[in-house]
C-alpha cells in the first residue's frame, strides 16, 4: 500500500501518516472524540456502529478496480442500506496455538474444545485477546457447543458472563499486543494462548519451539472469524485521494504479501493463491478450503447483538 501510494500521483503532496489503536472500541472513542484521518481500518464486526455514529461515508466502488475479487460474504458486514461502507482486507482465525506435548483435553470430554480454558490443570498458563467481544463469544461456545455466538438472548448473555469469569480465574492476563502471547508462548510462560494465524505460525516456527508439538486448535464448537478492512471517514477532505489509497490494498499483490508476510488469509481472491510463497502456510490454515471458515466449522465476525450490553458485559469481565 505505501510502495503504491508514495509513487502515485498524490504522494508527495499528501503523504500518508499513521497512527496506531489498541483496538477497536479505542479507535471509534478516538475518532468520536475528534480526532480525524481519512482512513480507518476496523473489523467487520463495529461498522455498523460506526455508520450509526454518523462517522463514515459510502464507498465509491467504482473505484475500486479489484472489488469484485472480494467475496460477497466478506462484504456483508459492511454492507448498510444497500451501500458498501467497508473494504475487506484482513481476514483470518482467533483460536488457540497449544503445546500438545503438555495439554490433552481428556478432562473435557478428549476433543479439541473451548472448553480446555476451563481446566485449572493450566491455571496461570494461558493467555487470551483484551476484546470484550471475544471473551464473550468464547464463553458463549462452550456453554452452547456450534451455535452462533454473536446473537444471544438476556439469559445465555448472563450466562457467557459467567462463564467468561470463570475462563479469567485461569488466565495469566489477557494482551493486545499478539506479540505479548507469542513471547509468554516461546519463553513458557503460558502453554495454550489464544492468536491470530500470525501468533500460531511465529510460536510453531520460532526456534524455541523446535521438536515441540505446536497445534492451532480446530474446536468442536468452531474457530473465531476475524474479517477486518478499511472505511472512509465521513469528515474527508480528500475521499478521492483516500479512496486511491484503499484501493491500493485491495490487489492481489497487497493480499498475498498478509499471507506471505503476516500468514494471514487476503479478503481479496482473484489472483492471490498464485502469489503466495509458502505453500504450507496455505495448508496450515486452510486458505484454500472455504468449508473450514464456514459455520459450524468456523464463527465469521459480524455485530454482536445486543450490542451494548454484549460489550458491556466482556468489558466488565476484563476490568474485574
Amino acid at each position: 500500500m505505501w510502495q503504491q501510494y508514495k509513487d502515485g500521483p498524490y504522494g508527495s503532496k499528501s503523504p500518508l501518516t499513521f497512527t496506531l489503536l489498541d483496538d477497536d472500541t479505542q479507535a471509534l472513542a478516538k475518532v468520536a472524540s475528534g480526532f480525524s484521518p481519512d482512513i480507518i481500518h476496523p473489523c467487520g464486526g463495529y461498522v455498523i456502529k460506526w455508520k450509526e455514529a454518523g462517522l463514515i461515508q459510502p464507498l465509491d466502488t467504482s473505484l475500486l478496480p479489484d472489488w469484485d475479487g472480494v467475496p460477497e460474504s466478506l462484504k456483508a458486514p459492511g454492507k448498510i442500506d444497500g451501500a458498501y461502507y467497508h473494504l475487506p482486507f484482513d481476514t483470518g482465525f482467533s483460536c488457540l496455538a497449544y503445546d500438545a506435548d503438555v495439554v490433552d483435553f481428556s478432562q473435557v470430554g478428549g476433543e479439541e474444545t473451548w472448553k480446555i480454558m476451563l481446566d485449572d490443570r493450566y491455571k496461570g498458563k494461558m493467555t487470551t485477546f483484551r476484546g470484550p467481544d471475544e471473551i464473550i463469544e468464547i464463553a458463549a461456545l462452550i456453554n452452547r457447543g456450534a451455535k452462533d455466538p454473536t446473537v444471544l438472548n438476556a439469559d445465555e448473555l448472563a450466562a457467557a458472563k459467567e462463564t467468561a469469569m470463570q475462563i479469567k480465574a485461569n488466565l495469566r492476563n489477557f494482551w493486545t499486543s499478539e506479540n505479548d502471547a507469542v513471547n509468554d508462548f516461546v519463553n513458557g510462560n503460558v502453554v495454550i494462548a489464544q492468536v491470530w494465524n500470525a501468533g500460531y505460525w511465529n510460536i510453531k516456527t520460532h526456534p524455541k519451539m523446535k521438536g515441540r508439538n505446536i497445534k492451532y486448535m480446530q474446536p468442536i464448537e468452531g474457530r473465531l472469524v476475524w474479517v477486518c478492512g478499511t472505511i472512509l471517514n465521513a469528515a474527508s477532505k480528500q475521499p478521492g485521494r483516500a479512496m486511491t489509497a484503499m484501493a491500493s490494498i485491495d490487489t492481489p499483490q497487497a493480499g498475498a504479501a498478509l499471507t506471505n508476510d503476516f500468514a494471514y488469509a487476503s479478503a481479496q481472491k482473484d489472483g492471490v493463491s498464485k502469489l503466495v510463497i509458502d505453500k504450507e502456510i496455505v495448508t496450515a490454515f486452510a486458505l484454500d478450503d472455504a468449508a473450514l471458515w464456514e459455520p459450524p466449522n468456523a464463527w465469521p465476525q459480524k455485530a454482536v447483538e445486543p450490542y451494548k450490553e454484549y460489550i458491556a458485559a466482556g468489558q466488565e469481565v476484563i476490568d474485574s
